[in-house]
């Protein structure tokens, strides 16, 4: 309930009506009882003290100065009046005479100073009221600012939450955009979408060889996109060319043939100056359906782009390496290279070349970590008994190796095969892996012979003998 408010002028205005109605009745209801039962004493005039004082003393009293000022005067003139009538013949001494002025002097005088003592008190009074009302308005403007400032902090801390929430958030789903793997790349793509904007459908459309390849897609009630799309696709050709974002109302006004698509986003790489494919938009709540969704679609598409730029350079990059980057050896396409010229050079200078195949038995079975863990060991296990000269390779094969032997005859390969058995086989009891499936090395060996005609039927003729390692002496 609002405070009610004091109004310091009530009482004054009160007293600006009645105080001059009070003081004429209060005159004349002294004056009707001396009239009625004081007739012997006419005005009370030897009455002590006189009765008129309960008319101005009361008035000065409670109504200050001016109050006071009337009543007094209207009591002395009234004293005057009365006494001037019961002399008769009056003189011009008697007019002069203490006796006839004084009293009327004394209910003015009187009335005055009680008046002003009054009025001083009466003043007091509605400075406090008007200190006090001011108080109160400046404490209800306070209290107003305090409301207004705890509004402000709860949607303050609100806007805090939720941006912290957001970016929080945002941040958590851009993190699997940090991968290397262009399919990962994809599918968090299409998650960002349905996540932040409620998408129900989209799709991923990369440009390969003049041709749009789907390489994502997320469905709820329609089928699958089609695979392949000709170059000249719209709306995917004209986002695709003009590098910019088309929504389903730009594309009503184009009058293109975009069934289907409400946003149609480029993937651009980090220059901006060309696109690799397109982002689309298929199927999204109505009211998501807004320029501020159709801009972060445009900026995901932007973050694909550049994500996809890193993994496809590190695509490019590890494609050209020669290594395999956990048990540092050859990969298994630099095998098939190096194998052509080596097998070339032996035909050419009647040299002889042979080709050894190592398999851990039983690799499938173990866990990724203790997969890495065996295949870098036995990696160095097989690079400790070669010379410089002799090569290893990954095989496609899981847990698998090729070791090239230029210069070396079917026998010194069994040799190597021999040695190399002996050492895993070590490496096995000191990793207290007693099993049998894990002790028997699949081993295999072939030498080029003269019949050969190509490196295949080297490679062909090792594979035919891969058997179980037989250690002899």
């Amino acid at each position: 309930m609002p405070t009610p408010r004091l109004n310091p002028a009530v009482g004054r205005t009160k007293g600006r009506y009645t105080y001059i109605v009070e003081s004429i009745l209060g005159l004349m209801l002294i004056t009707v009882v001396n009239m009625l039962l004081f007739r012997s004493d006419i005005g009370f005039l030897n009455v002590q003290p006189h009765p008129y004082w309960l008319v101005v003393i009361p008035i000065a009293v409670r109504y200050g100065f001016f109050p006071g000022f009337l009543a007094g005067l209207l009591a002395g003139l009234l004293h005057l009046l009365f006494n001037a009538v019961l002399i008769p013949d009056i003189s011009l001494l008697e007019i002069r005479s203490v006796r006839l002025w004084g009293p009327p002097l004394l209910f003015w005088i009187a009335g005055m100073v009680l008046g002003e003592i009054r009025q001083g008190h009466i003043r007091e009074h509605q400075e406090i009221l008007k200190a006090l009302e001011d108080s109160r308005a400046a404490g209800e403007a306070q209290q107003r600012e305090l409301q207004a400032l705890e509004q402000a902090k709860v949607e303050m801390d609100t806007r805090i939450f939720s941006q912290e929430h957001t970016l929080s958030t945002i941040y958590e789903a851009t993190q699997a955009l940090r991968t290397l793997d262009s399919e990962s790349i994809y599918m968090a793509i299409l998650d960002l979408l349905r996540q932040y904007l409620d998408v129900e459908e989209c799709s991923i459309y990369m440009m390969e060889d003049k041709i749009f390849h789907l390489k994502a897609s997320k469905r709820t009630v329609s089928p699958k996109p089609r695979v392949h799309l000709a170059l000249e696709s719209q709306p995917l050709w004209t986002v695709y060319r003009e590098r910019k974002t088309i929504s389903l109302d730009m594309s009503l006004r184009r009058d293109e043939a975009g069934q289907g698509i409400l946003v149609a986003a480029p993937v651009l790489t980090s220059s901006g100056m060309e696109a690799v494919g397109v982002l689309l938009v298929e199927r999204m709540p109505f009211l998501k359906f807004n320029p501020t969704s159709i801009r972060m679609v445009e900026l995901i598409a932007d973050w694909c782009g550049a994500s996809l730029e890193n993994a496809l350079l590190h695509q490019h990059t590890k494609e050209r390496l020669i290594t395999d980057d956990v048990a540092d050896v050859y990969n298994f396409k630099y095998f098939k290279r190096r194998l052509g010229e080596e097998f070339a050079r032996a035909k050419r200078y009647d040299l002889e070349l042979s080709l050894i195949h190592l398999e851990i038995p039983g690799f499938t079975d173990r866990i990724p970590e203790e997969q890495q863990a065996t295949r870098i060991a036995f990696a160095s296990v097989i690079q400790s008994h070669l010379r410089n000269i002799d090569l290893v390779f990954m095989h496609t094969i899981p847990g698998a190796f090729i070791v090239m032997l230029p210069t070396t005859p079917l026998q010194g390969a069994r040799v190597v095969v021999n040695n190399i058995a002996r050492a895993y086989q070590a490496l096995v009891i000191m990793s207290f892996e007693l099993e049998a499936s894990f002790t028997a090395l699949h081993v295999g060996a072939a030498a080029m012979t003269r019949d050969m005609k190509d490196m295949e039927d080297l490679v062909e003729a090792m594979s035919e003998d891969i058997h179980e390692a037989v250690i002899t002496a």
